[in-house]
């Protein structure tokens, strides 16, 4: 595939992804099916240590998916404005590690069958583990304020995990583990979303090459974009090359990562199938070239 072709598939997938994203995704507490799963959390029995949870902990759960996929719609937009003739080689693969990053904290959080209990958790481990790493980079970086404001976002997610008779986090200080949730590691948790996520005409050898190393800055990643090429004398030169085939599985990857995380949470809040038919029958067609 050719590199103008992959740029005006790559434009319409994402933008098609945006707008049905974007009006998908807009309620800001969500609003489940009266016999959804979330329905069933909403009107959970569990007892805290001032009385009933109430609908608070679930709906703090799903307030997170929902600042995260903002989050990863955020990156779609980045990754369509990066797309054109003249492009950056390494923009594109390092926005979209972030946005599969967040897609498979969402999907990991939205697990269909796990529960109230256990969604709760893994929110306040996801909360906790952000706090104390907010906490650790403002010390290492002498900011006063900033040190303050994070030991006071974790004394507020411990406050939480009291009052709502949670037992206390266990584990190492950033991979904390709540009642037996720990968040999966970067690697092994994208690679287990990602395998979902990628189409079945996507590279997983470009994935491979270009995923990880190029955003740590790694030799071995950057060399991926460098290719061979001939001057006008005829002496061979290496120089710095976006592969259309890396590109490709680039985008179609972010958006698979997005759809995988969206399937849950639909899943989850019991809402209808029609519009994400509709607009993972568009991508079809986009990327098959109808």
């Amino acid at each position: 595939m050719d590199h103008e072709t992959v740029i005006v598939q790559g434009w319409k997938a994402l933008e098609a992804t945006l707008k049905f994203g974007e009006k998908a995704l807009r309620e800001p507490l969500w609003v489940p099916a009266p016999d959804s799963e979330a329905a069933t959390e909403l009107a959970n029995t569990e007892n805290g240590q001032h009385g009933p949870w109430g609908e608070t902990p679930p709906r703090t759960a799903y307030a997170a998916a929902n600042l995260m996929m903002a989050g990863v719609l955020d990156d779609l937009g980045s990754l369509r404005q990066l797309l054109g003739a003249q492009m950056p080689v390494i923009g594109p693969t390092v926005v979209a590690r972030s946005a599969v990053e967040i897609a498979s904290t969402v999907w990991w959080l939205m697990e269909p069958g796990i529960g109230v209990r256990r969604r709760a958790c893994r929110e306040l481990v996801l909360s906790l583990t952000s706090a104390r790493r907010a906490g650790q980079l403002a010390k290492d970086m002498e900011a006063s304020e900033a040190v303050t404001e994070a030991l006071g976002q974790e004394a507020r997610v411990l406050q939480r995990i009291a009052d709502q008779d949670i037992g206390q986090p266990t584990g190492r200080p950033y991979s904390p583990k709540i009642e037996g949730e720990t968040t999966p590691d970067a690697t092994g948790g994208t690679a287990e979303m990602l395998k979902l996520a990628l189409s079945a005409n996507a590279s997983k050898e470009a994935i491979y090459r270009s995923y990880s190393a190029v955003t740590h800055g790694e030799i071995y990643g950057l060399m991926n974009f460098m290719a061979p090429g001939v001057s006008s004398n005829g002496q061979t030169l290496i120089h710095w090359h976006l592969d259309p085939d890396i590109l490709d599985s680039t985008i179609q990857v972010a958006i698979g990562s997005f759809r995988e995380a969206y399937r849950r949470i639909q899943r989850v809040m019991g809402w209808g199938k029609l519009e994400s038919d509709l607009w993972e029958i568009k991508l079809g067609k986009i990327f098959n070239g109808a």
